[in-house]
Formats: structure tokens, C-alpha cells, sequence
């Protein structure tokens, strides 16, 4: 069992081409470094003048942007396949930098295939990087195995199953029960958090948990005891 407290530190930040949260959050989260795939460097610079650490990507609409002259000197990661995303080349490109904790940013696409896309390409890369998404105030955890939470009395939580999840829980107002959790059948949203630490029993399958963002702090998962008697 793990224990799921917000004690943390990002390693890096990645910010994919989607929706760019607020300037704040990059301002809160100091110096890390800033990984952009190629869309995304156009609009940081277009929206808040921001110069990345890195770019990666298949540099498609990098390299005809005007964008590229006042972004010289940024190194450029090019991986020209098209047999991946630029998710998962930026992701590639952090693991072989040895960042394990990232903070995702600008997954929500502008259009739902690359939302939808995006959380697939999650999944993929959980076992191998702790991810945290955030957008809209909200962080979003992908979970593998069972956990205590160290989450807020009075939190909302929700946990979408990725693509299915047998789930048990003690702590929120309502209980799951040895429940199977469906992508296209069933999720538990916005469930509100009665006690804490919340006791989540991963029976079986993976999940993502929506809650309270926390900036700049990091979710981080530690060894736990086992619960008597759950």
C-alpha cells in the first residue's frame, strides 16, 4: 500500500498544445524546467512571452512559425516519425533526461480526439513517470495500486477508472464497496471527502483521481502500512 501526500517537488514542468493555464501557475512554480512540444513553445511565447528550456517534437509547425527567429537559441529536439505523438516524444525525451515527477500542462486539447488521445498516452507512461495533470484549479493522478490520500475534509474527488477498476474506499461521503468502476459504464464523480486519510482499496485495474490542486507542490507516493481490518 501507498500513501498519497502533496509533499513533493515538481522535477520538470510539460506543456503540451492545448488550453495554457493562467501565468500564475508557471510563476508559482519557480525555476523548474519548462518542456514544450513544438505548438505549445509558439503559444507560450505568443501569450506570455515565455522562452522554454526545451522544445521536442516532430517540429512541423515550429520550424514555419515567425516565432522560431525569437525563440533562437532554445536547443530543439526534432524526432521527424510519426509513429508517436508530441506527448510522447516530450515524454521520451524527460525520461531520457532521468526527471521522474512531471506537471502536465495544456492537455486539453482543442479538440476532443487529442484530449482523449492524450489521457491514452497517460496511461501508457504512468508505470514509468509519476504525471500529474493540471487544468481549471485541478490536479488529475493516475493511481495503479491501492492507497491512503492524504486529501482535504470536505474535498472534491472524483476517480475515473482507465479503463476499468475494482475500488473500495473508507472515508468519503459515499462509500464504494468492492465496486467496478467502467469507462462508458460508470464513474464516481465528484464524491466529497468525509475523513481523511482516505483508505482506497485498488482491487484490481487503474484509475485517475481528480482532486484540489496544490501548487507548487507535488503529489508523491510513499510505502504505507496496511490498514487492519480494510
Amino acid at each position: 500500500m501507498q500513501r498519497l501526500s502533496f509533499t513533493g517537488v515538481f522535477e520538470v514542468l510539460l506543456c503540451l498544445d492545448g488550453a495554457l493555464p493562467e501565468a500564475a501557475v508557471f510563476r508559482r512554480c519557480g525555476s523548474l524546467p519548462l518542456v514544450a512540444t513544438d505548438g505549445a513553445a509558439i503559444r507560450l511565447f505568443r501569450r506570455y512571452g515565455m522562452r522554454p528550456t526545451f522544445i521536442v517534437g516532430d517540429l512541423d509547425a515550429f520550424l514555419i512559425a515567425p516565432e522560431r527567429e525569437l525563440l533562437a537559441g532554445v536547443p530543439l529536439i526534432q524526432v521527424t516519425e510519426q509513429e508517436t505523438t508530441d506527448f510522447e516524444k516530450a515524454l521520451d525525451f524527460i525520461h531520457s533526461r532521468h526527471w521522474r515527477r512531471v506537471l502536465v500542462l495544456g492537455f486539453q486539447g482543442e479538440e476532443p480526439d487529442h484530449t482523449l488521445i492524450n489521457w491514452s498516452v497517460a496511461v501508457r507512461y504512468a508505470s514509468k513517470l509519476e504525471l500529474c495533470f493540471y487544468d481549471a484549479g485541478r490536479y488529475g493522478i493516475p493511481l495503479a495500486e491501492s492507497a491512503l490520500l492524504e486529501l482535504d475534509v470536505g474535498e472534491t474527488v472524483s476517480l475515473v477508472p482507465q479503463p476499468a477498476a475494482v475500488v473500495r474506499t473508507s472515508g468519503f461521503v459515499w462509500e464504494l464497496q468492492d465496486e467496478e468502476l467502467r469507462w462508458g459504464v460508470r464513474e464516481s464523480a465528484r464524491n466529497i471527502v468525509h475523513r481523511t486519510p482516505v483508505w482506497l482499496h485498488l482491487q484490481s485495474g487503474m484509475l485517475v483521481l481528480f482532486c484540489r490542486a496544490r501548487l507548487p507542490s507535488a503529489p508523491v507516493f510513499r510505502t504505507a502500512p496496511s490498514v487492519p481490518g480494510k
